[in-house]
C-alpha cells in the first residue's frame, strides 16, 4: 500500500492544512505514508473531521495500558488520532486500513469534547448509590458503554459509504479471542466488578462488528465470529450479551446520547443489578 504521487500531492497541498502530524520516537516514513493514504481516502469520501482539523500522533512504542494499535480522542477539543507502530507490526494491510479508517470516521462523527465528556446516566448513578460502587468502576463502565455505541455508529457510517472489506477484516481481527482475553476471563470470574467490566468490553467489541451481520456477502461469517468471541463464557452470560447486542444495539437510532442511555440501562439491569444484588442482601463488602 504505497503512497502514489497523486495521493502524495493531495497530502502536500490539501490535507496538511487538515492533519497536524506529530511523531514520537523513530517512526518509519513508509508507515506514516500508509496512515496518511488511508486517512486521505477516508476524508475524501466521507468528508472532513468535525472541527475541520485533526491531530495525527504516531508513536514508535505504545504506552502502558494501550491495547489497540490506533485510537481516537477529542476530549481536549481537537480530534486526535494516535497510532502505535509497535502494535501494527505484522498485521495484515486490510486490518491496518480498517483500524485507521475507523479513527478517521470517529473524527468526523465524534470529533468534539461533548462526545467524550458524557454525564453519568441516571440508572448508573442509581446503581452507584445503591451498591456503593467506586467512581473508578462506574467511569470504566460508562466508557465501555459509550464506546460500544460509538463503534456501532462508526461501522454503520463506513459501510454506508462502501468501506466494507477492510471493516470485515478489522472485525474478524477484533473478534478473534486472544490467549490474553481467555486468561483475563478466568481472572475476572472471581470478582463481580471484573466480570461486569469484562462483559461490557465484550459488548463493545461485538458492537463494532454488528452492522456487518446484515451484509449479504459477509454477514454469515461475521455472525460466526461473534459466536466465537463468546464461546468461552458460561451460558447465562452468553444469553445476556446476545440479548443486549441483538435486541437492543441492533435497533439503535441516530441519537448517540439516547443510545448510550439505553445501553447503560440494559447493562445496569442485566449485569450490575443481577451480579451485585447478592452482596447488598448479605451486606458483604463489594
Amino acid at each position: 500500500m504505497e503512497l502514489n504521487l497523486e495521493i502524495a500531492s493531495k497530502v502536500n497541498e490539501g490535507v496538511k492544512r487538515i492533519i497536524k502530524i506529530e511523531k514520537f520516537g523513530q517512526v518509519d516514513q513508509a508507515l506514516l505514508d500508509k496512515v496518511l493514504e488511508i486517512m486521505v481516502e477516508t476524508y475524501e469520501r466521507l468528508g472532513p473531521p468535525l472541527t475541520f482539523s485533526v491531530s495525527l500522533r504516531i508513536f514508535e512504542k505504545s504506552i502502558e495500558g494501550v491495547s489497540f494499535f490506533a485510537s481516537h480522542n477529542a476530549s481536549q477539543g481537537r480530534p486526535t488520532i494516535s497510532v502505535y507502530a509497535d502494535k501494527i507490526l505484522g498485521l495484515p494491510d486490510d486490518v491496518i486500513a480498517g483500524g485507521i479508517r475507523r479513527q478517521a470516521a470517529h473524527s468526523i462523527l465524534h470529533g468534539s469534547p461533548e462526545f467524550y465528556r458524557i454525564k453519568l446516566p441516571s440508572e448508573l448513578r442509581r446503581a452507584m448509590v445503591e451498591y456503593g460502587l467506586p467512581e473508578a468502576f462506574t467511569t470504566k463502565i460508562l466508557y465501555g458503554v459509550s464506546m460500544a455505541a460509538k463503534e456501532y455508529a462508526v461501522t454503520k457510517f463506513l459501510i454506508s459509504c462502501d468501506f466494507i472489506e477492510d471493516q470485515v477484516a478489522y472485525a474478524k481481527y477484533l473478534l478473534e479471542p486472544t490467549h490474553e482475553e481467555l486468561v483475563s476471563w478466568e481472572i475476572a470470574r472471581a470478582s463481580p466488578f471484573e466480570r461486569i467490566a469484562y462483559l461490557v468490553m465484550t459488548i463493545r467489541d461485538m458492537s463494532c462488528a454488528l452492522p456487518l451481520t446484515k451484509d449479504e456477502r459477509f454477514g454469515g461469517e461475521i455472525k460466526a465470529y461473534m459466536e466465537k468471541k463468546i464461546e468461552h463464557l458460561p451460558p447465562n452470560y452468553k444469553a445476556k450479551i446476545k440479548r443486549i447486542v441483538n435486541d437492543l444495539i441492533l435497533s439503535f437510532g441516530s441519537d448517540l446520547f439516547r443510545n448510550i442511555e439505553l445501553l447503560t440501562n440494559a447493562v445496569v439491569r442485566e449485569l450490575i443489578d443481577e451480579e451485585l444484588a447478592f452482596y447488598k442482601k448479605t451486606q458483604q463488602p463489594i
